[in-house]
């Protein structure tokens, strides 16, 4: 059973995701599916956090520009989502890569309140461009038709979800596993190495910005499409909160790690339902606990028990006291 889920974890993962939806009612059916949306997003932070070790608090507002841009093109112009959902991608791409350029010159606390002050004027721009967003309001999204057959509901939508979300999920894989995952390692472990390496840390930096908010893009528009209405509320910064809980709790610099916390955090406001006032607590506190006492994450700890397989870039455990090793930078 170890062996089994030690070489096969994303297809038993996805393989039990289209198995409950067999068996859900309407209302679990919808928390899949947002597993799924998460799973995205959370494999895209995953890539600019834990492996690019980069601080970037602007995935809430990527998610929105992507979740927007798919369904005012759906909703006003009549696009088919097979197009929509690839330019949300590349319209939240473009964006990254442009805040990708200033956020050369800072790292650290100080790049997380660069992408910070972006994802609030983000979510001003969405909440006042009442023209084009519909302001506080809102846009309602269609549901899309593929095929000639119209996908609406939460048990049609899975599908959609599930093959975008599997999709990029062996992507982040192929991404990390080339010589740009490669490339993302080495700017996390040290800069100066890196680039005395030969790799151009500028233009490595930028496109990790770029392909975390593709994720991100991608993300929104399945977002917007398990929830049929958009508001600006939903990308503010609880939402970023969100995704850092997600992949620090699950376990960064894992490709495991993103799905794991998508679960958790997916099902944790099940849980807190009756207390809906200590769900932002509980996310704080989880957060502060893990980053102080596992920042590997979940993952980490399984990977320690054998459970999981020890992944190629995956964070080791820092050196104990008095061996001469540096501990490898974390995140």
């Amino acid at each position: 059973m170890r062996t089994l889920l030690q070489n096969n974890l994303v297809w038993l993962f996805f393989a039990g995701t289209v198995a409950l939806s067999f068996t859900t009612d309407a209302y679990s059916q919808y928390l899949v599916n947002l597993v799924l949306v998460y799973v995205v997003i959370g494999q895209g932070l995953n890539l600019i956090l834990g492996f690019a070790g980069m601080f970037a608090f602007a995935h809430g507002a990527f998610m929105g520009i992507g979740a927007y841009v798919s369904a005012l093109l759906t909703a006003k112009l009549g696009v088919s989502l097979l197009v929509a959902m690839p330019a949300a991608g590349v319209a939240a791409a473009i964006v990254g890569a442009l805040i990708g350029f200033p956020a050369l010159r800072v790292s650290g606390l100080y790049l997380a309140m660069v992408t910070l002050g972006f994802s609030e004027i983000v979510q001003w721009v969405i909440k006042h461009w009442k023209s084009v967003t519909g302001g506080p309001d809102g846009v309602s999204v269609p549901a899309p038709v593929l095929f000639g057959h119209r996908f609406y509901g939460d048990y049609p939508t899975f599908y959609i979800v599930v093959v975008v979300a599997l999709a990029m999920t062996l992507l982040a894989q192929a991404i990390i596993r080339s010589k740009l995952g490669r490339a993302f390692v080495a700017i996390r472990d040290s800069e100066i190495a890196a680039q005395c390496s030969g790799i151009k840390v500028a233009r490595t930096k930028v496109l990790a910005f770029a392909i975390s908010a593709f994720y991100a893009g991608i993300g929104g528009s399945l977002f917007s499409l398990t929830q049929s209405y958009i508001t600006p509320e939903n990308f503010g910064f609880y939402q970023t909160t969100l995704h850092f809980c997600i992949v620090i709790v699950g376990g960064a610099a894992s490709l495991a790690g993103p799905i794991i916390g998508s679960i958790i955090l997916t099902w944790l406001p099940e849980v807190l339902r009756n207390a809906q006032a200590l769900q932002e607590i509980g996310y704080g506190l989880m957060l502060i606990l893990f980053v102080i006492f596992a920042p590997r994450g979940i993952a980490g700890f399984l990977i320690d028990k054998g459970i999981l397989p020890r992944e190629r870039f995956s964070l080791r455990r820092p050196s104990l006291p008095g061996r001469s090793r540096p501990a490898p930078q974390e995140v």
